[in-house]
């Protein structure tokens, strides 16, 4: 088992481009929000600059996490890569606009799926 996995390769890294956001609720004066989007892989974190005075912000930026460890089938541990959508307030706390979170597990083992999703 341990020389089959020897000879395959498995990601050490995973590179995140957060592209936009669509329809979000206003949370903000004036009907809008200036968005920003949280990227989050076990204790990492990465924060988006903020999208000022849209519902449809786009952002079109990257970042790289490493895997805190192999990321391989049938590995108990799980790889969830969330994205969190906040409203920057400038007064008081930051506002919650939505989240998704993705299994890094299910992305690898779906052989049918282009890894660049």
């Amino acid at each position: 088992m341990l020389a089959e996995q020897a000879q395959k390769w498995f990601p050490t890294h995973v590179q995140v481009t957060v592209l936009q956001a669509k329809g979000l609720k206003p949370k903000g004066k004036n009907g809008s929000n200036d968005a920003y989007t949280i990227i989050q892989l076990g204790k990492e974190k990465y924060s988006t600059s903020v999208a000022e005075k849209t519902l449809d912000p786009i952002w079109k930026e990257e970042a790289s996490f490493e895997l805190p460890g192999l990321l391989m089938q049938e590995n108990p541990e799980k790889y969830i890569l969330y994205l969190i959508v906040m409203h920057r307030s400038l007064v008081g706390l930051d506002r919650f606009l939505g989240q998704v979170a993705i299994s890094l597990n299910d992305v690898f083992e779906d052989k049918q799926r282009r890894k660049t999703e």
